[in-house]
């Protein structure tokens, strides 16, 4: 009898913890803004970059590069710069209805660049690290007479400032992000209002970049930042986790390559989730006006498994039209692998970029192409002195 008893131990244990699974996650942060939707969420903003894995923190370039490491930005006049950023819409699983992960809005950077003397470059960059939209969250009520739409929104708006110190070989930068997490009707359960805010936080990036003949070698690191968040039917206590980024270069006349890693400690926003890695390797050829870029990327996963939707717990409504609305759905591995690829023409004017980037292996697949123009301002004013002198 005690053998059979023992024996019944490893059953009990693995029914134990096969449980302990299935119990959805109580999300530490507003549903879209957790790091397991940066698989859709997150925008690759940097169209240069963008071509050849993302890379391009241990090499100079235009201040876009900025964001990637502050020090690497190094403009050779003062530019402008605009770039789209589009991500086709993909299944979103789960839900009542039918539905879709979207991100309408593609404009992802605009911005303004320009030297100091010899050795100091600065530039102001809006961007959009983060969009998405559920389109949408939608179930019937009143026996089906009546409709409940909404269309779940998430942004980061990222105001930032940027500038570096050039001297010979060393290459010094910071950035200052001024952030704006922007959320439009979220979903609680058991309540038909309506919810639109807004939190903003301030981050710090410095960043370091060496050059010795061809090689170069860069580091960047976002510290962690906390913040608290309150949207009515739900306070969080957010975190920004610490993030860290390295990589070498190595480019001759015509020829470059790069290999990077990103470290993300999102372990700290919570226990169930795992430290994000992101490995990209990328490639470039220069031939004339024409640069080629090829690229691979891979991102690890944070989390898979179920999440348990927000809940109106002040004043739930308690009618029985909710009891067919889902109240948890599964999140699928969020890890991926993707191929990049990359064209830029550059004139005498500034420079066209083209880039698209395609998931090859990933559970939520995933596509983004990337358009971005920069002009020299001197275009402007050459202009109108030609026109003042005639």
């Amino acid at each position: 009898m005690k053998n059979r008893l023992w024996a019944l131990v490893p059953l009990l244990l693995l029914t134990v913890v096969l449980c302990a699974q299935q119990i959805p996650l109580q999300m530490p942060r507003p549903q879209f803004s957790n790091p397991f939707y940066d698989n859709f969420s997150r925008n690759y903003v940097n169209a240069t970059a963008a071509g050849r894995g993302y890379t391009g923190l241990a090499t100079l370039g235009d201040s876009d590069n900025a964001l990637l490491n502050p020090a690497a930005a190094k403009p050779d006049s003062a530019s402008f710069y605009l770039e789209l950023d589009i991500k086709p819409p993909i299944e979103a699983e789960g839900y009542p209805m039918y539905a879709n992960y979207t991100s309408p809005a593609p404009i992802s950077l605009v911005g303004l660049s320009t030297n100091f003397g010899k050795d100091f470059s600065g530039a102001l960059l809006y961007n959009v690290p983060k969009s998405i939209t559920l389109d949408d969250f939608s179930f019937y009520i009143n026996q089906g007479n009546d409709f409940v739409q909404r269309f779940p929104t998430y942004y980061l708006h990222r105001l930032s400032t940027n500038l570096a110190y050039h001297r010979e070989n060393l290459h010094v930068g910071l950035n200052l992000h001024s952030e704006i997490h922007y959320y439009d009707d979220p979903i609680f359960l058991q309540t038909y209002d309506r919810v639109r805010d807004y939190q903003f936080s301030f981050r710090v990036q410095p960043g370091l970049l060496y050059k010795h003949g061809p090689w170069g070698i860069g580091y960047t690191l976002l510290p962690p930042t906390k913040y608290d968040w309150d949207m009515k039917y739900a306070k969080y206590n957010m975190l920004d986790p610490l993030w860290m980024s390295g990589g070498l270069s190595y480019s001759n006349p015509g020829y470059a390559a790069h290999l990077e890693a990103e470290w993300e400690q999102t372990s700290a926003v919570d226990d169930h989730f795992d430290d994000r890695m992101i490995f990209k390797a990328g490639a470039e050829k220069i031939q004339g006006a024409l640069s080629y870029r090829l690229g691979y990327m891979y991102g690890s996963k944070v989390y898979s498994g179920y999440i348990r939707l927000p809940h109106n717990l002040a004043e739930p409504d308690t009618s029985i039209f909710w009891n067919d609305v889902p109240d948890s759905l599964y999140v699928k591995d969020s890890s991926q692998h993707a191929l990049t690829l990359g064209l830029s023409y550059k004139h005498k004017r500034g420079s066209i970029n083209l880039a698209a980037m395609q998931t090859i292996v990933a559970e939520v697949p995933r596509t983004q192409i990337s358009i971005s123009l920069s002009f020299y301002l001197s275009t402007f004013t050459r202009k109108k002195e030609l026109y003042l002198n005639d």
